[in-house]
Protein backbone atom coordinates (compact mmCIF):
# COMPACT_ATOMS: atom_id res chain seq x y z
CA UNK A 1 0.00 0.00 0.00
CA UNK A 2 1.17 3.50 -0.87
CA UNK A 3 0.19 6.23 1.61
CA UNK A 4 0.49 9.75 0.16
CA UNK A 5 0.74 12.80 2.44
CA UNK A 6 1.69 16.41 1.82
CA UNK A 7 1.71 17.48 5.48
CA UNK A 8 3.33 15.85 8.49
CA UNK A 9 3.31 18.91 10.73
CA UNK A 10 2.35 18.80 14.39
CA UNK A 11 -1.43 18.55 14.01
CA UNK A 12 -4.38 16.29 14.69
CA UNK A 13 -4.89 15.11 11.11
CA UNK A 14 -1.19 14.42 10.76
CA UNK A 15 -1.17 12.41 13.98
CA UNK A 16 -3.93 10.21 12.52
CA UNK A 17 -1.80 9.78 9.38
CA UNK A 18 0.99 8.50 11.60
CA UNK A 19 -1.43 6.10 13.28
CA UNK A 20 -2.60 4.84 9.87
CA UNK A 21 0.95 4.22 8.69
CA UNK A 22 1.77 2.27 11.84
CA UNK A 23 -1.48 0.30 11.72
CA UNK A 24 -0.96 -0.70 8.10
CA UNK A 25 2.47 -2.04 8.95
CA UNK A 26 1.16 -3.86 12.02
CA UNK A 27 -1.58 -5.39 9.88
CA UNK A 28 1.06 -7.04 7.69
CA UNK A 29 0.74 -4.85 4.61
CA UNK A 30 3.87 -3.64 2.88
CA UNK A 31 3.34 0.08 3.26
CA UNK A 32 5.42 2.99 2.05
CA UNK A 33 4.69 6.63 2.75
CA UNK A 34 5.32 9.13 -0.03
CA UNK A 35 5.83 12.52 1.57
CA UNK A 36 5.10 15.47 -0.70
CA UNK A 37 6.29 18.10 1.73
CA UNK A 38 9.37 19.42 3.47
CA UNK A 39 10.20 18.73 7.09
CA UNK A 40 7.39 17.96 9.49
CA UNK A 41 7.22 16.62 13.04
CA UNK A 42 5.72 13.24 12.17
CA UNK A 43 8.17 12.38 9.39
CA UNK A 44 10.73 11.26 11.95
CA UNK A 45 8.09 9.54 14.07
CA UNK A 46 6.89 7.48 11.10
CA UNK A 47 10.44 6.57 10.09
CA UNK A 48 11.20 5.52 13.66
CA UNK A 49 8.14 3.25 13.54
CA UNK A 50 9.78 1.32 10.71
CA UNK A 51 7.63 2.63 7.86
CA UNK A 52 9.72 3.59 4.80
CA UNK A 53 9.28 7.25 3.87
CA UNK A 54 10.21 8.59 0.44
CA UNK A 55 10.20 12.35 0.17
CA UNK A 56 9.07 13.76 -3.16
CA UNK A 57 9.15 17.53 -2.97
CA UNK A 58 9.91 20.18 -5.57
CA UNK A 59 8.98 23.70 -4.35
CA UNK A 60 6.32 25.40 -6.50
CA UNK A 61 6.42 22.64 -9.15
CA UNK A 62 3.32 20.47 -8.65
CA UNK A 63 3.62 18.78 -12.04
CA UNK A 64 7.16 17.68 -11.21
CA UNK A 65 5.92 16.25 -7.92
CA UNK A 66 3.17 14.34 -9.74
CA UNK A 67 5.58 12.98 -12.35
CA UNK A 68 8.00 11.79 -9.67
CA UNK A 69 5.19 10.19 -7.69
CA UNK A 70 4.02 8.32 -10.78
CA UNK A 71 7.53 7.00 -11.36
CA UNK A 72 7.83 5.96 -7.71
CA UNK A 73 4.51 4.11 -7.77
CA UNK A 74 5.41 2.38 -11.03
CA UNK A 75 8.43 0.94 -9.25
CA UNK A 76 6.49 -0.02 -6.11
CA UNK A 77 3.35 -1.28 -7.93
CA UNK A 78 0.96 -0.93 -4.95
CA UNK A 79 -2.43 -2.60 -4.78
CA UNK A 80 -3.82 0.43 -2.95
CA UNK A 81 -2.93 4.13 -2.96
CA UNK A 82 -4.39 6.17 -0.11
CA UNK A 83 -4.37 9.94 0.23
CA UNK A 84 -3.93 10.87 3.89
CA UNK A 85 -6.11 13.96 3.41
CA UNK A 86 -8.57 14.85 0.66
CA UNK A 87 -6.31 17.48 -0.93
CA UNK A 88 -3.62 14.82 -1.34
CA UNK A 89 -5.87 13.18 -3.95
CA UNK A 90 -4.59 15.84 -6.36
CA UNK A 91 -1.48 13.65 -6.55
CA UNK A 92 -2.55 10.25 -5.22
CA UNK A 93 -5.59 9.89 -7.50
CA UNK A 94 -3.96 10.37 -10.93
CA UNK A 95 -0.77 8.55 -9.88
CA UNK A 96 -2.71 5.67 -8.33
CA UNK A 97 -5.00 5.38 -11.33
CA UNK A 98 -1.98 5.34 -13.63
CA UNK A 99 -0.62 2.23 -11.91
CA UNK A 100 -4.08 0.61 -11.62
CA UNK A 101 -4.16 0.80 -7.83
CA UNK A 102 -7.32 1.10 -5.78
CA UNK A 103 -7.42 4.82 -4.91
CA UNK A 104 -8.73 5.82 -1.48
CA UNK A 105 -9.10 9.38 -0.23
CA UNK A 106 -9.04 10.48 3.40
CA UNK A 107 -11.64 12.98 4.65
CA UNK A 108 -10.50 14.67 7.86
CA UNK A 109 -12.98 17.54 8.15
CA UNK A 110 -16.73 17.69 7.56
CA UNK A 111 -16.75 16.84 3.85
CA UNK A 112 -18.08 20.24 2.84
CA UNK A 113 -14.73 21.80 3.68
CA UNK A 114 -12.92 19.29 1.49
CA UNK A 115 -15.17 19.87 -1.51
CA UNK A 116 -15.26 23.66 -1.19
CA UNK A 117 -11.53 24.24 -0.68
CA UNK A 118 -10.72 22.27 -3.83
CA UNK A 119 -13.11 24.33 -5.96
CA UNK A 120 -14.02 22.72 -9.27
CA UNK A 121 -11.56 19.91 -8.56
CA UNK A 122 -13.45 18.77 -5.46
CA UNK A 123 -16.13 16.71 -7.21
CA UNK A 124 -13.64 15.52 -9.82
CA UNK A 125 -11.34 14.19 -7.11
CA UNK A 126 -14.26 12.51 -5.35
CA UNK A 127 -15.20 10.78 -8.61
CA UNK A 128 -11.61 9.84 -9.40
CA UNK A 129 -11.18 8.10 -6.03
CA UNK A 130 -12.58 4.57 -5.83
CA UNK A 131 -13.52 5.20 -2.22
CA UNK A 132 -13.41 7.76 0.58
CA UNK A 133 -12.64 7.08 4.24
CA UNK A 134 -14.14 9.79 6.45
CA UNK A 135 -13.39 10.11 10.14
CA UNK A 136 -16.91 11.25 11.01
CA UNK A 137 -20.52 10.41 10.30
CA UNK A 138 -21.17 14.10 9.72
CA UNK A 139 -18.73 14.07 6.81
CA UNK A 140 -20.42 11.02 5.29
CA UNK A 141 -23.82 12.71 5.55
CA UNK A 142 -22.50 15.91 3.96
CA UNK A 143 -20.80 14.04 1.12
CA UNK A 144 -23.92 12.00 0.39
CA UNK A 145 -25.99 15.22 0.39
CA UNK A 146 -23.62 16.57 -2.30
CA UNK A 147 -24.20 13.57 -4.53
CA UNK A 148 -21.28 11.32 -3.60
CA UNK A 149 -22.55 7.70 -3.76
CA UNK A 150 -22.99 6.17 -0.32
CA UNK A 151 -21.23 2.98 -1.39
CA UNK A 152 -18.03 4.96 -1.97
CA UNK A 153 -17.88 6.22 1.63
CA UNK A 154 -16.74 4.43 4.78
CA UNK A 155 -16.38 5.90 8.28
CA UNK A 156 -13.30 5.21 10.38
CA UNK A 157 -13.29 7.28 13.62
CA UNK A 158 -10.09 8.72 15.00
CA UNK A 159 -8.22 6.80 17.66
CA UNK A 160 -5.64 7.61 20.31
CA UNK A 161 -2.54 5.83 21.56
CA UNK A 162 -3.28 5.86 25.28
CA UNK A 163 0.08 4.45 26.35
CA UNK A 164 1.90 7.16 24.43
CA UNK A 165 -0.54 9.81 25.67
CA UNK A 166 -0.05 8.82 29.30
CA UNK A 167 3.73 8.87 28.90
CA UNK A 168 3.61 12.36 27.38
CA UNK A 169 1.25 13.51 30.11
CA UNK A 170 4.01 12.97 32.63
CA UNK A 171 6.47 15.26 30.81
CA UNK A 172 7.60 18.40 32.58
CA UNK A 173 5.65 21.57 31.88
CA UNK A 174 6.59 24.88 33.42
CA UNK A 175 3.82 26.58 35.43
CA UNK A 176 1.75 28.62 33.01
CA UNK A 177 -0.73 30.31 35.33
CA UNK A 178 -0.98 30.74 39.12
CA UNK A 179 -1.63 27.45 40.89
CA UNK A 180 -4.94 28.61 42.37
CA UNK A 181 -6.61 29.10 38.98
CA UNK A 182 -9.16 26.73 37.43
CA UNK A 183 -7.91 26.48 33.84
CA UNK A 184 -10.17 26.11 30.81
CA UNK A 185 -8.13 25.23 27.74
CA UNK A 186 -8.83 25.54 24.01
CA UNK A 187 -6.50 23.81 21.56
CA UNK A 188 -6.12 24.22 17.80
CA UNK A 189 -4.49 26.32 15.12
CA UNK A 190 -5.54 29.93 15.34
CA UNK A 191 -7.72 30.09 12.23
CA UNK A 192 -10.99 31.95 11.95
CA UNK A 193 -12.95 28.67 11.62
CA UNK A 194 -11.87 27.62 15.14
CA UNK A 195 -13.85 30.56 16.55
CA UNK A 196 -11.71 31.16 19.61
CA UNK A 197 -13.59 34.47 19.90
CA UNK A 198 -16.45 32.42 21.35
CA UNK A 199 -14.07 30.99 23.94
CA UNK A 200 -12.96 34.51 24.91
CA UNK A 201 -16.52 35.77 25.23
CA UNK A 202 -17.58 32.79 27.35
CA UNK A 203 -14.48 33.01 29.56
CA UNK A 204 -14.98 36.71 30.23
CA UNK A 205 -18.65 36.15 31.10
CA UNK A 206 -17.87 33.13 33.30
CA UNK A 207 -15.21 35.02 35.24
CA UNK A 208 -17.81 37.53 36.37
CA UNK A 209 -19.31 34.73 38.47
CA UNK A 210 -16.15 32.68 39.13
CA UNK A 211 -12.98 34.80 39.20
CA UNK A 212 -10.80 31.71 39.75
CA UNK A 213 -11.36 30.74 36.12
CA UNK A 214 -8.53 31.35 33.66
CA UNK A 215 -7.98 30.33 30.06
CA UNK A 216 -5.21 28.99 27.84
CA UNK A 217 -5.31 28.96 24.04
CA UNK A 218 -2.72 26.58 22.58
CA UNK A 219 -1.98 26.55 18.85
CA UNK A 220 0.11 28.13 16.14
CA UNK A 221 -1.06 31.42 14.67
CA UNK A 222 -3.03 31.01 11.46
CA UNK A 223 -3.56 34.74 11.03
CA UNK A 224 -6.03 35.71 13.76
CA UNK A 225 -3.93 35.89 16.93
CA UNK A 226 -3.61 39.67 16.84
CA UNK A 227 -7.38 40.09 16.52
CA UNK A 228 -7.96 37.61 19.34
CA UNK A 229 -5.51 39.42 21.61
CA UNK A 230 -7.27 42.68 20.88
CA UNK A 231 -10.67 41.18 21.68
CA UNK A 232 -9.31 39.67 24.91
CA UNK A 233 -8.03 43.08 26.00
CA UNK A 234 -11.38 44.67 25.20
CA UNK A 235 -13.08 42.04 27.36
CA UNK A 236 -10.77 42.83 30.27
CA UNK A 237 -8.87 39.53 30.16
CA UNK A 238 -5.38 40.21 31.49
CA UNK A 239 -2.22 38.09 31.28
CA UNK A 240 -3.25 36.55 34.61
CA UNK A 241 -6.60 35.50 33.12
CA UNK A 242 -5.63 34.31 29.66
CA UNK A 243 -2.48 32.88 28.09
CA UNK A 244 -1.76 32.51 24.37
CA UNK A 245 0.65 29.59 24.49
CA UNK A 246 1.47 29.26 20.78
CA UNK A 247 2.22 25.89 19.19
CA UNK A 248 2.60 23.29 21.91
CA UNK A 249 4.39 19.96 21.47
CA UNK A 250 3.30 18.83 24.94
CA UNK A 251 -0.48 18.94 24.62
CA UNK A 252 -1.02 15.82 26.81
CA UNK A 253 0.95 17.44 29.63
CA UNK A 254 -1.01 20.67 29.15
CA UNK A 255 -4.38 18.92 29.23
CA UNK A 256 -3.47 16.88 32.30
CA UNK A 257 -2.81 20.12 34.17
CA UNK A 258 -6.04 21.82 33.04
CA UNK A 259 -9.55 21.52 34.48
CA UNK A 260 -11.71 21.41 31.33
CA UNK A 261 -11.61 21.67 27.54
CA UNK A 262 -13.76 23.98 25.43
CA UNK A 263 -14.22 23.45 21.67
CA UNK A 264 -15.83 26.28 19.70
CA UNK A 265 -15.20 25.51 15.99
CA UNK A 266 -17.56 26.33 13.13
CA UNK A 267 -16.83 22.94 11.60
CA UNK A 268 -14.84 19.81 12.38
CA UNK A 269 -14.72 16.19 11.31
CA UNK A 270 -13.85 14.08 14.32
CA UNK A 271 -12.22 16.50 16.79
CA UNK A 272 -8.99 14.83 17.85
CA UNK A 273 -8.53 17.20 20.76
CA UNK A 274 -11.73 15.91 22.39
CA UNK A 275 -10.24 12.41 22.49
CA UNK A 276 -7.08 13.81 24.04
CA UNK A 277 -9.02 15.78 26.63
CA UNK A 278 -11.06 12.73 27.57
CA UNK A 279 -7.88 10.66 27.76
CA UNK A 280 -6.56 13.26 30.22
CA UNK A 281 -9.70 12.87 32.33
CA UNK A 282 -11.12 16.29 31.44
CA UNK A 283 -14.78 17.21 31.05
CA UNK A 284 -15.57 18.76 27.67
CA UNK A 285 -17.80 21.66 26.68
CA UNK A 286 -18.25 21.62 22.91
CA UNK A 287 -20.37 22.99 20.12
CA UNK A 288 -21.92 20.28 17.89
CA UNK A 289 -19.20 20.53 15.23
CA UNK A 290 -18.60 17.35 13.26
CA UNK A 291 -19.07 14.29 15.45
CA UNK A 292 -18.50 16.16 18.73
CA UNK A 293 -22.04 15.41 19.88
CA UNK A 294 -21.37 11.71 19.30
CA UNK A 295 -18.16 11.67 21.32
CA UNK A 296 -19.36 13.95 24.11
CA UNK A 297 -22.27 12.39 25.98
CA UNK A 298 -24.23 15.28 27.46
CA UNK A 299 -24.43 15.07 31.23
CA UNK A 300 -22.02 12.12 31.35
CA UNK A 301 -18.62 13.44 30.24
CA UNK A 302 -19.47 17.01 29.28
CA UNK A 303 -22.04 19.19 27.55
CA UNK A 304 -22.93 20.19 24.01
CA UNK A 305 -23.97 23.83 23.57
CA UNK A 306 -25.27 25.80 20.62
CA UNK A 307 -22.46 27.67 18.82
CA UNK A 308 -24.01 31.07 19.56
CA UNK A 309 -25.09 30.24 23.12
CA UNK A 310 -22.27 32.09 24.84
CA UNK A 311 -24.22 32.34 28.14
CA UNK A 312 -24.76 28.57 28.09
CA UNK A 313 -21.08 27.97 27.41
CA UNK A 314 -20.14 30.30 30.25
CA UNK A 315 -22.61 28.61 32.58
CA UNK A 316 -21.01 25.23 31.88
CA UNK A 317 -17.57 26.66 32.62
CA UNK A 318 -18.78 28.08 35.93
CA UNK A 319 -20.51 24.84 36.98
CA UNK A 320 -17.40 22.81 36.31
CA UNK A 321 -15.08 25.36 37.91
CA UNK A 322 -17.13 25.32 41.09
CA UNK A 323 -17.50 21.52 41.31
CA UNK A 324 -14.30 19.46 41.48
CA UNK A 325 -16.46 16.38 42.09
CA UNK A 326 -18.32 16.91 38.83
CA UNK A 327 -15.05 17.38 36.98
CA UNK A 328 -13.76 14.10 38.39
CA UNK A 329 -16.98 12.25 37.53
CA UNK A 330 -17.12 13.56 33.96
CA UNK A 331 -13.39 13.01 33.49
CA UNK A 332 -13.57 9.40 34.65
CA UNK A 333 -16.47 8.70 32.27
CA UNK A 334 -14.62 10.29 29.37
CA UNK A 335 -11.46 8.31 29.96
CA UNK A 336 -13.47 5.07 30.13
CA UNK A 337 -15.21 5.90 26.84
CA UNK A 338 -11.89 6.49 25.09
CA UNK A 339 -10.44 3.25 26.44
CA UNK A 340 -13.49 1.31 25.31
CA UNK A 341 -14.26 2.80 21.89
CA UNK A 342 -11.36 4.84 20.51
CA UNK A 343 -8.23 2.92 21.43
CA UNK A 344 -5.36 2.54 18.98
CA UNK A 345 -5.26 -1.25 19.32
CA UNK A 346 -8.55 -1.55 17.45
CA UNK A 347 -7.33 0.41 14.42
CA UNK A 348 -5.60 -2.33 12.33
CA UNK A 349 -8.67 -4.59 12.26
CA UNK A 350 -11.07 -1.69 11.63
CA UNK A 351 -8.84 -0.35 8.87
CA UNK A 352 -8.57 -3.73 7.15
CA UNK A 353 -12.35 -4.13 7.27
CA UNK A 354 -12.94 -0.68 5.75
CA UNK A 355 -10.41 -1.19 2.95
CA UNK A 356 -11.75 -4.68 2.30
CA UNK A 357 -15.31 -3.45 1.86
CA UNK A 358 -14.26 -0.67 -0.50
CA UNK A 359 -12.14 -3.08 -2.54
CA UNK A 360 -14.96 -5.61 -2.86
CA UNK A 361 -17.43 -2.94 -3.98
CA UNK A 362 -14.99 -1.99 -6.72
CA UNK A 363 -14.69 -5.67 -7.68
CA UNK A 364 -11.03 -5.67 -6.74
CA UNK A 365 -11.02 -9.34 -5.80
CA UNK A 366 -9.06 -11.14 -4.54
CA UNK A 367 -7.48 -8.11 -2.83
CA UNK A 368 -10.73 -7.10 -1.17
CA UNK A 369 -11.56 -10.66 -0.20
CA UNK A 370 -8.19 -11.14 1.48
CA UNK A 371 -8.36 -7.81 3.31
CA UNK A 372 -11.91 -8.43 4.49
CA UNK A 373 -11.18 -12.00 5.50
CA UNK A 374 -8.03 -11.02 7.38
CA UNK A 375 -9.96 -8.38 9.32
CA UNK A 376 -12.69 -10.86 10.23
CA UNK A 377 -10.12 -13.34 11.52
CA UNK A 378 -8.02 -10.69 13.26
CA UNK A 379 -5.07 -11.74 11.11
CA UNK A 380 -2.92 -9.89 8.63
CA UNK A 381 -2.77 -10.68 4.90
CA UNK A 382 0.81 -11.70 4.18
CA UNK A 383 0.78 -12.56 0.47
CA UNK A 384 -1.36 -10.59 -1.93
CA UNK A 385 -1.56 -11.58 -5.60
CA UNK A 386 -0.06 -9.33 -8.26
CA UNK A 387 -2.05 -6.25 -9.25
CA UNK A 388 -4.46 -6.95 -12.09
CA UNK A 389 -3.25 -4.77 -14.97
CA UNK A 390 -6.19 -5.50 -17.25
Amino acid sequence: MALVASSLRLGGAEKQTMYLARALGQAGLEVRLYYLGSGGYYERVIRDAGVPVQQIFVPNRPWSILARLVRALRRFRPHLAMAAQFSDLNYAAPAGRFVHALVIGGVRSDGLYELSTQGWRGRWLARLAHGLVANSRRARQNLEARGIPAEKIEVLPNVIDLAEFDAQSALALAPLLPADRVVAVAVGSLHSCKRFDRFLEALARARQREPALAGIIAGSDGGVEAALRGRAAALGLTAQDLLFLGECDRVPALLTRAALLVLTSDYEGFPNVILEAMAAGLPVISVPAGDASTIVQAGANGWIVDPEDIPGMADGMVRLAQSPAMRREFGKAGRHRVEREYNLESLPDRLLAVLGRLACRQRRSPVGTLLDGAAARGQAPRDLPPVDRN
